[in-house]
């Protein structure tokens, strides 16, 4: 399915969210957390009753106060271990230290991603006609998971740059590459962060939306909807 909301415009460069996006993040999301529960059991066993389910409503309680740490999932996810730790008895040097070395851990099991055959000959195909971006709030590393050589740059949140849907991403990009803000085509599946972010920074969007359900949380139309990622040669 392809439905367009708006007449696309000439497109100059092209950007991708990664989680959910490329690949199905829940299985791996969901290996790399039980890895990393495993590993503070193991290293800190005063958490040993505290479960999944604990660790992520501290998540949850920590991103609702601050609404900047809840679109950097990196530094959420290290201040939740740091908290966690410090809640278990752990001073606060400790806590930090351990936090740092449980995300290593955490990292590794994270970037172990299978990413489909279509969608490497999707990259490829775009590559070769476009610089292709990797626009992301979470914390996979393009080139661990085998996808780098087809991107000029990747951005995710830092110190200096909130995530989506804030624009400061976008206008990193814009200022390393030059372009206009219409030329770029972002792609990407949440309706907030993906198509607000982007349509918000004025440039045209592409909701992945492969349930084919409405969701309540678009507000901003996209340029285009698209059920599979590989529906983008169609029209690129």
């Amino acid at each position: 399915m392809i439905q367009f909301h708006r007449r696309l415009r000439p497109v100059k460069v092209i950007s991708f969210d990664l989680d959910d996006t490329l690949y199905d993040n829940l299985p791996v999301m969901q290996q790399a957390e039980q890895a990393l529960l495993e590993y503070l059991h193991q290293q800190f066993p005063q958490t040993a009753a505290f479960g999944l389910q604990d660790w992520r409503a501290l998540r949850d309680k920590l991103a609702a106060a601050d609404a900047m740490l809840a679109t950097n999932m990196t530094a959420l996810r290290q201040a939740t271990l740091r908290h966690g730790l410090e809640q278990h008895g752990l001073a606060a040097d400790l806590a930090t230290r351990g936090a740092e070395d449980a995300m290593l851990h955490f990292l590794q099991h994270r970037n172990q991603v299978d990413v489909a055959d279509d969608v490497h000959h999707l990259l490829d195909a775009l590559a070769a006609r476009f610089p292709l971006l990797a626009i992301s709030n979470g914390n996979a590393d393009i080139s661990k998971i085998g996808i780098g050589e087809y991107f000029t740059q990747a951005w995710q949140p830092s110190e200096h740059l909130r995530g989506k849907p804030t624009t400061d991403m976008f206008r990193a990009a814009q200022q390393k590459l030059g372009f206009n803000p219409a030329e770029l085509l972002h792609i990407g599946d949440h309706p907030v962060s993906d198509v607000q972010g982007a349509a918000r920074f004025g440039a045209q969007t592409v909701w992945l939306n492969q349930s084919g359900r409405f969701d309540p949380r678009l507000t901003w139309l996209p340029t285009v909807t698209i059920a599979h990622l590989p529906l983008l040669s169609d029209f690129l």
